[in-house]
């Protein structure tokens, strides 16, 4: 007996060929992929059995060694196989276990218009519950964009900063002189919620613009990172709904995957959240935590209108929502002052707001902040305590020194004058080879460049062609809650120096055209063979 593709009878623990059929409109890979789970689902392959080597299956199979690479990455997203360094590939599915009730295996991935395209790892959503794939969003991604670059590549897919802008020997000075100047009681085991001169600097910061918040009402922690752990374990049950913007920051998404919440997409433009998507969200699924990234948001630029805040508050409070609102990267406006936080207009201590210092200074100083009211204040720092008590008061110390001092204000207006132009630079080049159909924002803020290809399009299939040219995006699909829309994708300009930006868009645009022309055909071979099944 067959089935698909492969011989069901077949001797045990032997991997039997895989036929391909011309009328599959899926790629190679995803073919082959399906034939070997079927063999290992059915038990003709066992736990710890062997595959073989990559070069081997391509060999046996008449297909290229890049198509039999990424069924293996197919598999071993699905769970079926591990790899062993130095060893090989093998069975790690055994269907006689027992499913684990918290991870679903997912069905691979079909293309959405059938082009070759490289393996599509980025994780799987679940269109009943709406909730993605837990621990996926940001170890796919690295190990998607690990096996595409090559030597030479020009890689614009991460967020990450330009080294040349951090501020390396002025927090020298600082360290040393927090190390000199500064009692020895500082090096304390402490439990506090941090060093209160620096608290009552965020504060002061934030009731600059326009907030009612007090140096009581901070808590001091180890970095945006810690500040959405907190928030998520403290605000949110296991299997509650939560909402965000799609897209979003998908770091955040992450974390807040690891609560099992039930998401809901909120719709935004360049000027932020759209209030009724909001409200509608609120009536249709009731979220109990909105996670909402109001200044130069990862990845599209945009900030939140002012005008739009009062509206957002109202139907927080009638739905008894809280707002979690990222306020990180706020200071990096190229066009305009940036407008006021949300928690700005916050009457009914609604609003939860955290930002972080790394991506401002640099990465290794994991130091950021959350503002809250009360009880929600409290919960968060006993949270904070079981979490690893206080963040490094040596840092702490230098921190506040490198911000009240000169420097700081220096450092500001060089960082964002050298992002200014490498943003600027990327959008016209990106600009001159967009295919007809697609849309660039200029981003206001922040890092990032968000691209929407022609509606038909899959930014996974294009994935492929520019990794081909010598260029690296990261594909769309994390940056969403749930239901994402396959023909999006980021391009990051903080570490691409602007005299690159052009060959970086000129190798863009020929995987453009390539993906393009490869679509055509594909189509024009469709076309005629649904003539001919007519006729």
């Amino acid at each position: 007996m067959v089935r698909n593709g492969v011989n069901k009878d077949a001797a045990q623990g032997t991997l039997q060929p895989v036929s391909f059929s011309g009328r599959d409109r899926r790629p190679l890979y995803q073919q082959l992929a399906e034939g070997i789970a079927a063999q290992i689902r059915d038990g003709v392959l066992g736990k710890g059995d062997k595959l073989p080597p990559q070069r081997e299956m391509a060999r046996s199979h008449g297909i290229a060694l890049v198509t039999a690479s990424q069924a293996y990455e197919v598999l071993a997203a699905e769970g079926l196989v591990e790899s062993r360094t130095g060893r090989g590939t093998f069975v790690s599915f055994d269907p006689l276990e027992p499913m684990r009730f918290d991870r679903k295996p997912a069905a691979p991935a079909t293309p959405a218009d059938g082009v070759p395209l490289p393996a599509q790892s980025v994780g799987r959503w679940d269109p009943g519950i709406h909730r993605y794939a837990t621990e996926t969003r940001r170890v796919a991604a690295m190990q998607l964009l690990r096996s595409a670059v090559r030597p030479g590549a020009i890689a614009i897919s991460a967020g990450h900063t330009a080294p040349e802008t951090y501020p390396v020997a002025d927090f020298a000075q600082c360290y040393a002189r927090t190390f000199l100047d500064d009692p020895p009681e500082i090096h304390q085991y402490r439990a506090d919620r941090g060093d209160e001169t620096l608290r009552a600097f965020f504060a002061e910061r934030l009731r600059a613009r326009g907030a009612d918040v007090g140096a009581d009402d901070i808590l001091i922690v180890s970095g945006a990172q810690q500040a959405l752990s907190l928030v998520a374990e403290t605000l949110l049950e296991y299997g509650c709904a939560a909402a965000a913007e799609a897209p979003t920051y998908f770091s955040a998404l992450e974390v807040f995957d690891q609560r099992r919440v039930s998401w809901t997409n909120l719709a935004a433009d360049e000027d932020g959240l759209i209030p009724a998507s909001f409200a509608e969200a609120c009536r249709r699924a009731g979220p109990r935590v909105a996670y909402i990234n109001t200044a130069a948001q990862n990845p599209t630029g945009s900030y939140s209108a002012r005008a739009r805040h009062r509206k957002i508050l109202e139907v927080a409070r009638q739905g008894q929502v809280t707002i979690v609102e990222d306020q990180t990267c706020w200071p990096l406006s190229y066009d305009a002052e940036a407008p006021p936080p949300l928690i700005a207009s916050d009457g009914d201590e609604r609003v939860v707001v955290i930002e972080s210092m790394s991506k401002l200074l640099m990465p290794s100083l994991r130091i950021g902040y959350i503002a809250a009211k009360g009880a929600a204040l409290n919960a968060l720092y006993a949270a904070k305590l079981r979490a690893d008590s206080f963040t490094t008061t040596v840092a702490q110390r230098a921190l506040l020194r490198f911000l009240e001092s000169k420097a700081a204000a220096r450092h500001l207006r060089a960082t964002r004058f050298l992002y200014h132009r490498r943003r600027d630079a990327l959008h016209a080049a990106l600009l001159r080879v967009l295919p007809d159909g697609a849309r660039a924002a200029l981003p206001r803020g922040g890092l990032n460049v968000w691209v929407e290809l022609p509606p038909q399009w899959s930014a996974m299939e294009l994935f492929g062609y520019a990794a081909q040219e010598g260029v690296v995006f990261l594909p769309g699909q994390p940056f969403y809650p749930t239901a994402p829309a396959i023909n999006t994708l980021r391009m990051s300009f903080g570490k691409l120096p602007e005299e690159h930006a052009g060959e970086a868009m000129a190798r863009f645009g020929r995987a453009v055209r390539a993906y393009a022309s490869a679509r055509k055909r594909h189509h024009g071979e469709h076309m005629d063979s649904t003539a001919a099944a007519a006729v």
